[in-house]
């Protein structure tokens, strides 16, 4: 690495911005091309992204720029609400369309950017079809993160920090959006990926900043980092679940049945001749390019969307719209998906959190026994975050998020497990540590399972039968 081709230099040995700070020790820098900044969930990547963009001069900070005009732009999934300028309030709300009527589209959103030449080009680059019509929050996560890196391609930035940019893009997109980085950079611009997987790191990176516990660690080429790191999983052989708890359990032959489904938004048809039955203890694997409509069928399978009732759906036996109750159907299934997680809203801590999957849906939020504090103890620390109980949601790293709602979802032991990209954001640390909890629940309990993934690697030892959409 050539010390002129530094286009940051990180002067002073802490870098901060809120209550967070990131020792600097070695005095690092950021250079040009492509920089990946690497290190396990909570270790500050996301922190350091921001005071790349907006903390140069904030708290203490010296930062060097080659050029002080320099423009850095550094773009989360969380973006979605300030692109969008207004914030959806709750999850399920995404799907009642007489909550969502001020919801703007992506051409409400990006108004004349869309008469930009470069508008047809980058959406091209990256297969991004027919969403001008969509209202912003029935994006896929796919559709979303493709989506805010044009809407800040448009903008001419310098710099582009991508958080995490590959999570949530099946195998094509990840390839198109590698191709649209390698573009960008010939072109001169510069781009600093933060990523919590080594195997994320693409093999044209030319510098690697490691993170550890808010301490930079190193800077290495790629190459170096390649034949250095040795990245060891955390998998605990010995892990034993606590009791499945005392609940009313279910009798049932069929968990989730539709035959014939279908889903249209205005002339947009997303779900067409959907037949499909898991059954009590299968466990299914469901997958397809991003945009198809897996999250939107699984918002049918966990009671959140209104047009379930237009459908012919079965849960636990019973026929959708026969006077079943919809806090019942919600009590035995555990859902976890990444737009939950972005809509997800809480003040209590995350010990709380995780507690109040234990209760029925209305009756979640009065004070905790001693006997639930407890156990959402020991699910944390199965997950490996009990350093996180006393601290609230948003004060966590994304990675941290996801496990917190994994552990909430999972700590009744439900009879449906609806897993929507659980690996999503985690380090590979964490993602082994979840897999042997799944795979132990999954055969202990003989637990139904719908699993959403686009990585073979991920998908639970259990699982036998996939279901393809698009």
């Amino acid at each position: 690495m050539k010390r002129n081709d530094d286009l940051i230099k990180f002067e002073s040995q802490r870098l901060g911005y809120g209550k967070v700070v990131i020792g600097n020790t070695a005095g690092h820098a950021i250079g040009k091309g492509v920089t990946a900044v690497y290190g396990p969930n909570g270790s500050g990547k996301t922190t350091l992204g921001t005071i790349l963009e907006k903390g140069r001069y904030a708290y203490g900070n010296r930062l060097i720029f080659k050029d002080p005009a320099m423009r850095v732009k550094m773009l989360s999934f969380t973006d979605i609400h300030s692109l969008s300028g207004m914030e959806v309030q709750y999850f399920a709300q995404r799907m009642e369309s007489t909550m969502n009527e001020l919801v703007p589209t992506v051409a409400d959103i990006l108004g004349e950017r869309m008469a930009d030449p470069r508008w047809v080009t980058l959406t091209a680059s990256l297969a991004l079809k027919d969403v001008a019509d969509k209202k912003i929050n029935y994006l896929s996560s796919g559709e979303l993160r493709k989506l805010i890196i044009v809407n800040a391609l448009l903008s001419d930035p310098s710099i582009l920090v991508l958080d995490n940019p590959y999570i949530g893009l099946d195998a094509a997109s990840r390839l198109e959006l590698d191709v649209m980085l390698r573009d960008l950079v010939e072109k001169g611009m510069s781009v600093v990926l933060l990523l919590c997987d080594a195997g994320d790191i693409p093999d044209f990176t030319d510098s690697v900043i490691t993170l550890d516990h808010c301490q930079i660690k190193s800077r290495q080429t790629f190459a170096e980092f390649r034949d250095n790191n040795k990245e060891s999983a955390c998998e605990d052989k010995t892990l034993i679940l606590p009791p499945r708890p005392a609940h009313n359990t279910i009798d049932y032959e069929v968990a989730f049945g539709i035959r014939g489904g279908h889903v249209r938004y205005g002339d947009r048809q997303i779900l067409k001749d959907v037949d499909w039955c898991v059954r009590k203890g299968e466990q299914w694997v469901l997958t397809g390019r991003n945009g198809c409509g897996k999250s939107l069928l699984l918002s049918m399978v966990c009671a959140d969307n209104p047009q379930a009732y237009a459908n012919d759906i079965t849960l636990f036996d019973r026929r959708r719209g026969s006077g079943e109750s919809i806090w019942e159907i919600k009590d035995a299934i555990g859902y976890v998906s990444p737009e939950m997680q972005l809509f997800f809203r809480s003040n209590s801590n995350v010990r709380e959190i995780v507690a109040q999957g234990l209760r029925n849906s209305l009756n979640r939020y009065t004070p905790l026994t001693q006997e639930e504090s407890a156990l959402a103890e020991t699910w944390l620390g199965l997950l490996g975050i009990s350093h996180v109980a006393e601290r609230k949601f948003n004060e966590l790293s994304a990675g941290e998020q996801r496990l917190v709602l994994v552990a909430r979802a999972m700590i009744r032991q439900p009879e449906l497990l609806v897993l929507d990209e659980p690996f999503h954001g985690l380090d590979a640390s964490a993602k082994s540590r979840l897999r042997h909890v799944i795979d132990t629940m999954l055969s202990r309990n003989a637990t139904s399972l719908i699993f959403v993934t686009h990585y073979i690697e991920e998908i639970p030892a259990g699982v036998t039968q996939t279901k393809r959409l698009g």
